[in-house]
């Protein structure tokens, strides 16, 4: 296996921003939700996070609504100067007033409303978090769904989607459950079975091919867990601790917000300097890797799915999946796991376009990254040089051409400005 490539910085970092919550879900993963508040420490692990750079943030909480829209907005406006910024939030509380420089909202919609309700831990949850979505998605929001999957609605997951697109969502993303905090008590009631994830899995991707809304895990999961996997383009793995970090509302930063295991806090150093440290090394060596996911050729690519589970008898072990001897994976093929982006073609007519407004280049780290509303990606000197030029007016194909046309192939111009516009760093007129 190649050795993992370390980032300077996290791609993305999620900031716990309050344990409080107005839900007791049956999967949560919070155990702290009686901690109260402590702003001052919040501001300045908001303020760190700014100072580092960092190309993605989630304020997620517990539920950060609780926090009120005036303090959420002050975070936003500061953050998104220099990062794509998104809310997770059980939409129990409709923010009004709240920043339209928010990349999206995360709303989850566990199912109908008899299962939404039964996990959620809450009478009229789902009531208000299908109004409250409706309303983001009325101000201009882009809102996501975020079910998580469990055995009490493996079998609504197309009428979740289907919801979702019926009312303006711009994606779904499904969790799968883990065993974690409040959730390691409800195992028996709410984990999946191989069987019921294979049939939710087929109705997610029958739900995207006839409805043309994206969809996709928001967990990892492994590879060899289900053939359709790999074959429908549904893989899923997982950046903890090698492009993700979460951090609690004391900044103590975890590999992920499953895991207990701290490696410093972002209040005494950036977390730049955290990410480097030898001690994550006991995580990104994969000498926790134990059976049959040891061996396997894309190991380096699905990383034994989900890393953290309160049932491991060591820090890191494989996902929960692989551990249990009735499961029968399948075989991967390494070369089977192909980029979306070999598939994109150039048009024939030269293009226009405007810079979307999301769009950042971030050039504070040893990498240089072009930040879209969802994506980091490692650009190289060209690439940076026609982005900034981009930033400064050149806003046609012919005028890019002009400009490049002695130091990149025509072709390649081309084939830049198609990957510019499929990770929407650019909007093209006339699509």
């Amino acid at each position: 296996m190649s050795k993992l490539q370390i980032p300077s910085v996290p791609h993305l970092v999620h900031i716990e921003t309050t344990y409080r919550c107005n839900q007791r879900c049956k999967f949560c993963y919070n155990p702290c939700r009686d901690l109260p508040d402590d702003f001052p420490t919040l501001d300045m692990i908001v303020d760190s996070i700014y100072n580092s750079w960092v190309p993605h943030v989630y304020l997620i909480g517990g539920e950060p609504s609780l926090l009120g829209t005036a303090r959420l907005n002050g975070y936003i406006e500061k953050l998104t100067e220099r990062s794509s910024v998104t809310i997770v939030t059980n939409g129990q509380i409709y923010l009004r007033g709240l920043s339209n420089k928010l990349a999206c909202i995360g709303i989850p919609v566990h199912g109908d409303e008899q299962s939404h309700d039964f996990l959620a831990s809450k009478r009229g949850s789902y009531k208000r978090a299908i109004v409250a979505a409706r309303r983001y998605v009325e101000d201009g929001f882009d809102v996501r769904c975020i079910p998580v999957l469990t055995k009490q609605n493996f079998n609504l997951m197309y009428a979740v989607i289907k919801m979702a697109h019926d009312i303006g969502m711009e994606s779904v993303f499904v969790d799968r459950y883990e065993e974690g905090g409040l959730g390691s008590k409800s195992e028996v009631d709410l984990k999946p079975s191989v069987q019921e994830f294979h049939i939710a899995l087929e109705q997610m991707i029958q739900a995207r091919d006839e409805l043309g809304i994206p969809v996709g895990w928001g967990t990892a999961i492994p590879y060899c867990l289900d053939p359709l996997l790999v074959k429908h383009n549904m893989t899923a793995d997982c950046g903890a601790g090698v492009t993700f970090a979460a951090i609690n509302p004391k900044g103590d930063v975890r590999t992920c917000n499953q895991s207990e295991i701290i490696y410093g806090n972002v209040l005494n150093e950036p977390i730049e300097q955290i990410w480097h440290k030898e001690s994550l090394n006991e995580f990104r060596d994969l000498r926790w890797v134990t059976g049959r996911c040891r061996s396997c050729d894309v190991l380096g690519d699905c990383l034994a799915g989900c890393k953290v589970d309160v049932n491991c008898s060591n820090k890191y072990c494989v996902d929960y999946a692989m551990r249990d001897p009735e499961v029968n994976p399948c075989k991967v093929d390494k070369r089977e796991i192909v980029e979306a982006a070999t598939s994109i073609r150039n048009p024939r007519r030269l293009r226009h376009w405007k810079l979307n407004r999301y769009m950042r280049i971030n050039v504070a780290h040893a990498e240089k990254y072009l930040v879209t509303r969802y994506q980091t990606i490692v650009i190289n000197d060209m690439a940076l040089e026609m982005l900034k030029a981009i930033t400064q007016g050149v806003d046609s194909e012919a005028e890019l051409i002009r400009l490049f046309g002695s130091k990149v192939m025509r072709a390649d111009v081309r084939s830049f400005v198609s990957q510019l516009a499929f990770v929407h760093a650019i909007d093209v007129e006339g699509d």
